[in-house]
């Protein structure tokens, strides 16, 4: 298919920021850290917001003390996409190696995100699709790179559209 992105599931803030300090000159490393980060709501929303403002422009994030990032997800954008998330866990899952015909079980040691197109926008803009398990077609993201040479999502809304219930649900009503 395309590029593959292979990451282990992190659910530590300093070591989560620090992976993705690390590899924050690849724009589509940027989008695996944001899907680790939202594979984190289901067992703690506070932290996965936490994550999710390293990743993103600082446009979507205001100010909060008790955050370890200093900051939050705004609640207007940022809040409506962590509600996704949390109402439906797959949604994350299906970007990383989940498919609804498998019941979008995942592997937490090689979380794995399928690359199919990354355009250059110019400007240091990037549109990169990637993979979803539960879609007909891959979605896009858009990054821009900060004055810092960071990789950070600024268009990512499609990362939080529905997915087909998993093979297991269907006709279950």
């Amino acid at each position: 298919m395309g590029k593959k992105i292979i990451k282990s599931m992190i659910s530590d803030f300093r070591k989560f920021k620090t992976a993705w300090e690390k590899d924050a000159g690849d724009p589509q490393s940027s989008i695996m850290y944001y899907l680790i980060a939202a594979l984190n709501i289901e067992k703690n929303e506070d932290l996965a917001d936490a994550m999710m403002t390293v990743v993103v422009s600082k446009n979507d994030s205001e100010e909060d003390s008790k955050s370890p990032s200093g900051l939050k997800m705004r609640t207007k954008r940022g809040g409506y996409y962590i509600d996704q998330f949390k109402k439906n866990p797959n949604i994350a899952k299906s970007y990383v190696g989940g498919d609804y015909r498998k019941d979008y079980k995942i592997t937490a040691s090689s979380l794995t995100m399928t690359v199919t197109s990354d355009q250059d926008l110019g400007g240091d803009k990037r549109k990169i699709f990637i993979h979803c398990g539960g879609a007909d077609s891959p979605r896009p993201v858009q990054l821009a790179k900060n004055k810092h040479g960071q990789w950070k999502l600024i268009e990512y809304s499609s990362l939080c559209v529905g997915v087909r219930p998993p093979t297991s649900e269907e006709g279950d009503f």
